[in-house]
């Protein structure tokens, strides 16, 4: 049966060998069994520039090219990876998305992000993410010398994992109503929203217009176990992945 694979959130780096073995060995078994991959952001822990590849990088855009021969993949920025650009695209075989995009798929309309920008409970981190994202301020910081933007890199991860360890789940750091509401209204034709980014995998319901609308928030990886959201004529299926059974 056809069916399109989402996957976001896999943090992937060089000091993640077991996560990314996991991650080539899924596009091997998907490799001729999939319509299309897409990829809704945080593919990696941190990105400098396609000027500054890690050897997970150079690894991970070999894979994603070799998948690419039997179907197409998409690439949606993350919070973590917003400055991957054409370059590193062209290198893994990856068609750039905007940071909101719908789809059809199997006669039903998606519409797919990272889900950052839903979460409008976190004021300061919507005020860093609209200044970050200025097109200008990002081609100021990837002129910079590799190991300024390294240092600045570092400060930004130090001060968002002391965040999250003083907010943890909390419901600042989920995605709000509020943010859902705005994301259907500009596309009032989604039928179903998936997005990742709060690392909360479930599926919800939400009403808009006098209809119903799911939203499926797809798993983060870690350590040895993943996972992807299956959609097919049949349905959407959220799949869990594990080192010993991919």
């Amino acid at each position: 049966m056809p069916k399109t694979v989402f996957i976001a959130d896999l943090h992937l780096s060089d000091d993640t060998p077991e996560l990314n073995r996991l991650f080539f060995q899924a596009l091997e078994n998907w490799r001729g069994n999939a319509d299309a991959l897409y990829i809704l952001g945080d593919l990696f822990e941190v990105w400098l520039g396609d000027d500054v590849l890690s050897d997970t990088a150079v690894q991970t855009a070999s894979a994603l090219k070799d998948f690419g021969r039997t179907a197409p993949v998409y690439f949606i920025c993350g919070n973590r990876d917003f400055l991957l650009g054409k370059r590193y695209a062209v290198q893994a075989g990856m068609t750039l998305l905007p940071e909101n995009q719908t789809v059809e798929l199997y006669g039903k309309t998606y519409l797919i992000t990272h889900g950052d920008e839903m979460c409008t409970d976190d004021i300061s981190y919507q005020r860093f993410r609209r200044i970050i994202r200025r097109p200008w301020l990002q081609k100021l910081l990837l002129a910079l010398p590799q190991s300024r933007r390294r240092k600045i890199a570092a400060k930004i991860r130090a001060a968002s994992k002391q965040k999250k360890q003083a907010m943890g789940h909390t419901p600042v750091s989920d995605v709000t109503e509020q943010g859902v509401q705005t994301a259907l209204n500009h596309y009032p034709q989604t039928e179903a929203l998936i997005h990742g980014h709060t690392h909360r995998p479930a599926v919800h319901e939400h009403s808009c217009n006098g209809r119903t609308v799911k939203r499926y928030v797809l798993p983060d990886w870690y350590g040895g176990s993943g996972g992807y959201l299956k959609v097919s004529p049949a349905g959407v299926e959220m799949v869990v992945l594990k080192t010993e059974a991919v």
